[in-house]
């Protein structure tokens, strides 16, 4: 079975920071509502990067259509709120060739889409992409897992593993620990191997912290797996995103590890996107 495979079946026992909160989607809606109060009586046409269910069922302006795009079958159906939902569609593609026409989406949203993909070079793609789906007054909408500047190491990490208000928050430090080099990535089965290293004992883990076992038998997924992860800092993500768009603004939600975890909305720059036909390499 592959990783998405498994990642569509255990994505329902996922929590904060790894799925977005209340904080995430007001700032989503409250971009859509402004792109709507500024188009009066024009439909909103927006896209999704992947099936995130948060997104697909927040409050959209009235009349909206929404297409989700994901590259896993398994996640659509497993993930995807369901096809009854008026006016939203769910399809498999590829975000490097986004199934929608030049100029045609007024809002592109993403939850982590970026940190699925090499880096430079598939975030240039990506950037690059949905620079060309957007009308030039539209706005591309992406919450990013960002590492800090300053990085913790691994060990540090493991030694304040009951601090974390949970086994997910935990994970999502250690993956970022872990990463050497954003343009290297951290493999998920690195992080298994680490964990295993440790020789925990779940159970007795997960009480003394509070944890439900069944959250910190999701790192099983990560087992054997080669899917990589990159975690880029804020300003290694502004390197690529400027290339294409202008930043309007940046939201840090509330929530324990929320500067990771920021929403920003981006206006596409005028003209071609320098992202396109340049080869960043990759890892």
């Amino acid at each position: 079975m592959s990783y998405w495979n498994s990642f569509a079946d255990s994505f329902r026992a996922l929590g904060q920071p790894l799925r977005p909160s209340g904080d995430d989607i007001r700032s989503l809606e409250g971009a859509a509502s402004a792109w709507a109060a500024g188009h009066p009586g024009q439909r909103l046409d927006a896209l999704l990067l992947g099936v995130t269910p948060e997104i697909a069922g927040m409050q959209w302006p009235a009349a909206a259509s929404l297409v989700a795009v994901d590259s896993s079958l398994a996640m659509i159906r497993c993930v995807w709120p369901g096809t009854g939902m008026e006016g939203k569609w769910a399809v498999c593609g590829d975000w490097h060739s986004l199934p929608r026409r030049e100029g045609s989406c007024d809002l592109v949203a993403g939850d982590g889409s970026f940190n699925c993909l090499r880096y430079p070079s598939g975030y240039r793609a990506l950037a690059a992409g949905v620079h060309t789906a957007l009308r030039e007054d539209g706005v591309f909408v992406p919450r990013c897992y960002l590492r800090p500047e300053l990085q913790e190491s691994p060990e540090q990490v493991a030694a304040r593993i009951t601090e974390f208000p949970s086994f997910h928050h935990f994970k999502f430090c250690l993956l970022m620990a872990m990463q050497r080099d954003v343009r290297e990535g951290i493999a998920v089965d690195r992080v298994y191997q680490f964990w295993e290293g440790l020789k925990p004992d779940a159970a007795a883990l997960a009480e003394r912290a509070g944890w439900g076992s069944q959250d910190v038998g999701t790192i099983e997924f990560y087992r054997g797996t080669r899917t990589v992860y990159t975690f880029p800092t804020l300003l290694e993500l502004r390197a690529v995103l400027r290339e294409c768009f202008e930043e309007v603004s940046l939201t840090v939600p509330t929530y324990p590890l929320g500067e990771r975890c920021p929403t920003l909305v981006l206006k596409p720059l005028r003209g071609a996107c320098s992202c396109r036909g340049v080869d960043g390499g990759s890892a």
